[in-house]
């Protein structure tokens, strides 16, 4: 029969510990400023949108393609 060994951490007390070790690593955080926020979220949205219009044009150009010679029915 196996035994439990008592110096073993419970599961409860492993997630209090990782919880805490969370806690003290967020007070250690560097927050941006509402305007960095911002102006991060801008350019995060902007990147996105260039390369939505980078795969449309990919697309349009190979679906043009394909029609006009006929590649794909």
């Amino acid at each position: 029969m196996a035994t439990t060994n008592p110096t073993t951490p419970t599961a409860m007390s492993r997630f209090s510990a990782f919880m805490h070790e969370v806690w003290v690593e967020l007070k250690k955080t560097t927050w941006p400023t509402t305007r960095e926020a911002w102006r991060l979220t801008v350019v995060v949205i902007g990147v996105i949108v260039a390369v939505a219009v980078y795969v449309g044009a990919i697309d349009f150009v190979l679906t043009t393609l394909t029609r006009k010679f006929q590649i794909i029915k």
